[in-house]
């Protein structure tokens, strides 16, 4: 098999598996949504008196567990097209 074709069916796994990797290997699903919690105090200019958690909402996208495993079907479907698509000489 020509080292092309495989470098082509690798490319999805290579990059689901970036993306997993720089979102922080999540074994979890995909999120859309990430909070954020900051402390603020009760009363302005008080903190002596107590604070409270604030949780803030950002929308983004993180990748879970989902993204290598659907490059790898994309990429084992890839292979079996290249693979069984090439011409057998008897």
């Amino acid at each position: 098999m020509n080292l092309r074709k495989v470098i082509f069916c690798l490319l999805p796994l290579s990059l689901s598996l970036w993306l997993w990797v720089k979102d922080g290997y999540r074994f979890a699903f995909w999120v859309t949504s990430v909070e954020e919690k900051k402390e603020v105090p009760i009363i302005d200019g008080m903190p002596e008196l107590g604070t409270q958690t604030q949780i803030i909402w950002k929308d983004q996208f993180v990748s879970g567990i989902e993204s290598p495993i659907i490059g790898f079907i994309f990429s084992l479907v890839l292979f079996a097209i290249v693979y069984f698509s090439r011409e057998r000489k008897p």
